[in-house]
């Protein structure tokens, strides 16, 4: 299938920028005998916060560089959560973003809310990213930068509708007492409304299936030293449904973001790409990416809820899928919705959480949603190549 489109050029920007796009074809290429596999989940290894709470997306505090920050002793990550609720699924409409430590036996440690109550502009706080700028004069001092969604309006019922924010805050104690205080005042980044993105304004296209702002992931490209943002989009075109997008900004000298369009659409061929986020290794450029199997159009090709990628060479492509088909890994075809919402560190380790588990016994609760983090697993890059380690 070697007719099969890697990129375009995008007309309305500079044209060594590019944009991918992922069809129908490439997910025909998926063998279901050969496809990498997520690791099993059992029960037991699932890391929760708590019996009461639940906790989902998950990321580290970063450098800009994209390690891993060690700050009060120990890595700090951030994950969405929300008190246990009878309907799972309730759970988006009250989640808040918490402050969480990994524990010395792979748990992790609930540190609580990251944003003081009240502060967001949204009703309740969706997925995002989080970087460590340390004083230039005092390293050991410094900010924590978070971006994040805000999901519906603060003080009005919840819809969905999506906005993207950034602040930040002064990093306070060590261990278990760390905590981040004098949060800066919530500022707009990417515009809401731009002609190519179809408006999340908590407009529905149909159940279960919402417009996309969100998921904002930071990058630091060291070919140009400027900073990027990716998100959750979704295109704009006479289809309202399978218009699924990963958009991406570039911050201006002023600090202010302007929109350059898609780096990825899938037109036709997936409503819902989440969780971007990009890595530089020695060969290049990675896009990840992470979509449920429901979220494939129907009637056309379907590939397994799972992580997805491209690889560039450079930052303005070309892009290619990885693997020819984009999958990286995907869960066991007899578990699923095993785990979701996947995370790549710069250290190659997969970050996800536990969702539906048919290895739990018959009544436990995460054969409805387990609710916690999932054990990480590995994996190694070479171009346009990926395989689980």
């Amino acid at each position: 299938m070697d007719d099969v489109p890697a990129a375009r050029p995008v007309a309305d920007r500079s044209a060594t920028l590019q944009t991918a796009t992922w069809c129908p074809e490439h997910i025909r290429r998926i063998d279901p005998a050969t496809a990498p596999r997520v690791p099993r989940v059992l029960p037991q290894a699932v890391h929760r916060l708590g019996p009461d709470m639940d906790a989902w997306d998950a990321w580290p505090v970063q450098r800009i560089t994209g390690e891993s920050a060690v700050l009060g002793g120990a890595e700090l990550w951030m994950t969405l959560a929300a008190p246990v609720a009878e309907d799972p699924n309730q759970r988006h409409q009250r989640a808040r973003i918490h402050l969480i430590r990994p524990r010395p036996d792979g748990g992790w440690r609930d540190l609580g809310p990251a944003l003081p109550d009240g502060f967001s502009p949204g009703v309740c706080e969706w997925s995002g990213c989080a970087v460590w700028r340390p004083d230039s004069a005092k390293p050991c001092n410094g900010r924590v930068e978070l971006h994040f969604t805000a999901a519906g309006r603060r003080g009005r019922p919840f819809t969905t509708e999506q906005r993207l924010f950034v602040t930040s805050a002064r990093l306070e104690g060590e261990g278990d007492a760390i905590r981040l205080t004098d949060w800066t005042a919530p500022k707009e980044t990417v515009p809401a409304l731009a002609d190519w993105r179809q408006p999340a304004q908590g407009v529905d296209p149909a159940p279960g299936r919402i417009h996309h702002l969100r998921d904002p992931a930071l990058f630091l490209d060291p070919a140009d030293g400027r900073e990027y943002l990716v998100y959750a989009a979704s295109e704009a075109g006479p289809q309202a449904l399978d218009q699924g997008a990963i958009g991406w900004a570039v911050r201006e000298r002023s600090g202010n973001w302007r929109d350059l369009g898609p780096l990825l659409r899938a037109p036709g061929l997936n409503h819902e790409l989440e969780r971007p986020h990009l890595l530089r290794t020695d060969g290049g450029y990675y896009l990840f990416w992470c979509t449920q199997q429901r979220m494939f159009a129907a009637g056309g090709p379907a590939g397994p809820t799972g992580l997805y990628g491209m690889f560039a060479p450079h930052l303005t492509g070309p892009w290619a899928l990885l693997n020819g088909s984009g999958l990286v890994a995907g869960n066991p075809s007899d578990a699923p919705a095993q785990t979701y919402a996947w995370w790549v560190t710069g250290a190659l380790e997969v970050y996800g959480f536990a969702d539906v588990l048919p290895s739990a016994p018959e009544g436990h609760r995460a054969r409805i949603f387990a609710g916690g983090l999932a054990p990480p697993f590995r994996i190694t890059l070479d171009g346009a190549t990926s395989r689980m380690a």
